[in-house]
């Protein structure tokens, strides 16, 4: 069954029971969510993949928020990327940076429907040489992507599909839905499952991660996830995913 299938089924399930649950770290989908007028979201994170022979990480991954106005989010992200492969020594260096601007034009309290669009762009570093060290993609990409997310009693979905377009590279397509609950006034858990396509969806990609988000006290959050690739037609098929990271928000 191909990604696109897969997708296919899970939305037919979940949308009609309106389950609640923003994206956003620690889940790669995001959601149409904003920080607040003059509001920070900080996210310091860990993240680590593994694939047979072969392990990174990125140590610390800094994604950086800003709410202007209630609608608008500025983002700016950059890792630390560390790469291991077989008996080799490891290599590290500084990761592409990635900047962007979310703006959340829809808002339906009756509903609980909200839509969003977060073009992002991410771009070599200037002097960097983590390229020719294999730890990031020789290019800069530009992502235009459609996020929706709709609420209600404790429970959500949120829904993003994207267009790609690498500056070297043929264009492809990102995808991704997260369902969760509200256990509590301090945790919230959810699921995801997230994929990305070449152009004519013949050769994607398809990861599926749990996760958890705790509340430690009114400006600290603990975020994690973890899962695993289902498939993957570009690269050795990740065994293991995981996302750890301490979220503030000022």
């Amino acid at each position: 069954m191909t990604s696109v299938r897969q997708l296919s089924l899970v939305f037919l399930f979940v949308l009609p029971a309106l389950l609640r649950a923003q994206g956003g770290p620690p889940f790669i989908t995001d959601d149409p969510g904003t920080p607040g007028d003059g509001h920070w979201e900080i996210n310091v994170a860990w993240t680590h993949e593994h694939r047979a022979g072969e392990t990174a990480d990125e140590l610390p991954l800094l994604d950086l928020n800003y709410g202007v106005g209630d609608r608008i989010q500025l983002k700016y992200e950059v890792p630390y990327v560390l790469l291991h492969e077989g008996g080799a020594d490891t290599v590290h260096g500084l990761g592409n940076s990635e900047a962007g601007v979310k703006w959340r034009f829809y808002d339906d309290e009756k509903s609980g429907l909200t839509l969003s669009t977060y073009p992002q762009f991410e771009f070599r570093n200037p002097s960097s040489h983590s390229a020719a060290h294999g730890l990031v993609a020789d290019e800069n990409t530009f992502v235009l992507p459609l996020e929706i997310q709709r609420e209600a009693g404790g429970w959500g979905v949120n829904v993003e599909v994207g267009a790609v377009f690498p500056g070297k590279s043929d264009h492809g397509w990102t995808y991704g839905v997260v369902v969760g609950h509200e256990l509590n006034d301090r945790f919230e858990v959810g699921a995801e499952l997230h994929g990305e396509g070449a152009s004519s969806l013949q050769r994607t990609e398809l990861a599926a991660m749990v996760g958890l988000r705790g509340k430690l006290n009114e400006h600290c959050y603990l975020l994690a996830s973890i899962g695993r690739e289902l498939h993957n037609h570009f690269e050795t098929k990740a065994t293991l995913l995981s996302y750890l990271a301490v979220q503030w928000l000022r």
